[in-house]
């Protein structure tokens, strides 16, 4: 063995889930990855998570927003910048619904209340990134190899 974790038994899908989805809670800060007429666009950016749904709060002028609203298709990174854990992500982002904004602006608050007068700011949009396709990797937790799932009708799967 070199000293990396190994899954001891199989892994699941629930498993995987349930591990990704305490990686975004765990971490506030992703970069998001957009294209808009075969101009791509990358920016870190604050959010908060609800399971897999990412929800981010824009400045009116920002090109991320521009992007996501002219093109809602986006993918995004999570990270330490370590190969130890990470999460990829493709997903659809929205306007979030006014119940989920609040929501959103109170737990960004909670986040990085240095950044309270932005999140407050109700010129400033919280969009919601839906999930819908994500690789994910966490030695730590024993989710090696990468595992990538994605969303069919019937519920999440293995790609």
């Amino acid at each position: 063995m070199d000293g990396r974790a190994v899954a001891e038994v199989e892994l699941d899908v629930e498993t995987i889930l349930s591990a990704a989805q305490g990686h975004l809670a765990q971490r506030h800060v992703c970069t998001f990855a957009t294209s808009v007429d075969d101009v791509p666009w990358a920016a870190s950016a604050f959010y908060v998570a609800r399971a897999l749904d990412v929800y981010t709060c824009q400045r009116k002028d920002a090109r991320t927003l521009a992007q996501m609203l002219a093109n809602p298709r986006v993918s995004f990174a999570v990270d330490d910048r370590k190969a130890e854990a990470w999460l990829q992500a493709l997903g659809t982002a929205r306007p979030a619904r006014p119940e989920e904004d609040t929501w959103a602006r109170e737990a960004l608050r909670a986040t990085a209340p240095e950044f309270t007068r932005h999140f407050a700011n109700p010129d400033y949009p919280v969009l919601v990134v839906s999930v819908d396709e994500f690789t994910f990797i966490d030695r730590a937790a024993g989710i090696v190899p990468r595992q990538h799932l994605i969303l069919s009708e019937v519920g999440w799967r293995f790609a």
